[in-house]
């Protein structure tokens, strides 16, 4: 059981820049216009991709795979390796084991999958201790062009949507002597979409950074 601070908060949590934002809105790149619009809808779709991956909470700060300095606290710990509750590019800056400090070989450390054993003295061994305490950076400094082009893909569907309703399954126009219109809506969540109500598509892009039921 582990009890997860963020010590320093990521002082910008969208996964996608506002210039590739821009562009997803079909207006130039250098078109500051509609930024305001564009950048909040920068941050409800990087929440929505953050939720979709099961990113840890945090007290502190809304999660984010963006880097963040966070502290870790470890209770009851009789384990080979300690799965840290955020992952992508991990640093460790400092470990203790109750109150004392552990100065942890490298190769103890996966950093994409956020996994450290216990390497010292170039010695492994199990943690075993009541509290260990590990201070650690994660996430990415600059969003990967992967994540850059899900934000975008998902903006463009956003915007398309706002202009059209994502509930009609479709449309049916009769003119004759009196005009008739019909309209089928979809019950339930929309074809193409799954429990995260992003589309099968998009989840499968995600794959990397989904973090697994534990």
């Amino acid at each position: 059981m582990s009890y997860l601070v963020v010590s320093n908060p990521a002082s910008d949590t969208s996964l996608a820049p506002i210039e590739a934002l821009r562009a997803a809105a079909g207006v130039s790149t250098a078109d500051t216009s509609r930024d305001v619009e564009l950048a909040a809808l920068g941050e409800r779709i990087s929440a929505e991709i953050v939720e979709a991956c099961r990113i840890a909470v945090g007290e502190g700060a809304e999660p984010t795979l963006r880097k963040e300095e966070l502290t870790e606290t470890f209770s009851g710990c009789c384990d080979d390796v300690l799965i840290l509750s955020r992952r992508h590019n991990v640093k460790i800056t400092s470990v203790t084991e109750n109150g004392t400090a552990v100065t942890v070989d490298a190769r103890g450390l996966k950093s994409e999958a956020g996994l450290l054993e216990r390497w010292v003295n170039g010695q492994r061994s199990r943690w075993s201790a009541s509290e260990v305490v590990v201070v650690y950076d994660a996430g990415f400094e600059t969003s990967p062009a992967s994540l850059v082009g899900v934000a975008t893909d998902l903006a463009r569907i956003r915007l398309s949507q706002a202009a059209a309703d994502p509930l009609v399954k479709s449309t049916r126009i009769e003119v004759a002597d009196i005009d008739t219109v019909q309209t089928d809506r979809w019950v339930g969540s929309v074809p193409g979409t799954g429990e995260t109500g992003l589309p099968a598509e998009i989840m499968a892009r995600l794959a990397r950074f989904i973090n697994p039921v534990v």
